[in-house]
């Protein structure tokens, strides 16, 4: 599954609050979800935190999410998965971010090994880079691109606002995902909401083009 979670900063304005706490709620609420959908038997959940695009945003709207990452790395994953049983991973240009960041997550990769629940963060992460980087795998190894990827298919994604864009989200994992775009925002939502996405996807026919 694939989950991009947007909105946080007309959430903060329509609530009255700072971005700092909209995206530290965001980051709560994906655990949230995350917790959720490991119980219903989903193995893979690919979390879009930041593009290469996002990087060109506001000094103060990164800090915002950088602090909220920090948060979700070294607090809240740690608090509510078992390492023996959850393994995270950074995807993206990790030049590009900054070193507290980038430290955060490589930590939480050396501690959480397990495979029956994956959790993918995107940080600075590009479709490009992505596809560069699977190439000169394939060439190195002998095997085909599509074996060269780090991240597999993606089944369902859930954006959490009502514009229909993946945003450069895994474009080629997602070529046979089913969409939903929500209009209730990010923090928000709530078990209902997530049971009744999973519930749908599971009654509709995936026929990957078939």
């Amino acid at each position: 599954m694939g989950l991009i979670p947007d909105g946080l900063r007309r959430w903060a304005d329509a609530n009255g609050t700072s971005l700092a706490d909209a995206y530290r709620r965001g980051a709560e609420k994906v655990v949230e979800i995350l917790s959720i959908l490991q119980a219903h038997g989903v193995g893979t959940v690919s979390v879009y935190n930041l593009s290469r695009a996002n990087l060109s945003r506001a000094d103060h709207e990164l800090a915002a999410v950088y602090a909220a990452s920090d948060h979700f790395f070294t607090s809240l994953i740690p608090a509510h998965f078992d390492p023996a049983a959850c393994s995270v991973r950074l995807h993206g240009d990790r030049t590009a971010l900054p070193p507290g960041y980038v430290s955060a997550a490589a930590a939480l990769e050396d501690t959480m090994r397990g495979d029956a629940f994956r959790i993918n963060i995107l940080g600075a992460y590009d479709a490009a880079d992505e596809l560069r980087t699977a190439h000169r795998r394939a060439q190195h190894d002998g095997c085909d691109i599509n074996e060269a990827f780090e991240i597999g298919e993606v089944d369902l994604v859930i954006r959490t606002t009502a514009e229909p864009l993946l945003s450069g989200f895994l474009p080629l994992q997602c070529q046979y995902a089913q969409l939903a775009f929500l209009t209730t925002p990010l923090n928000d939502l709530d078990r209902r909401h997530i049971d009744d996405l999973v519930a749908d996807y599971r009654g509709f026919p995936q026929r990957r083009g078939r």
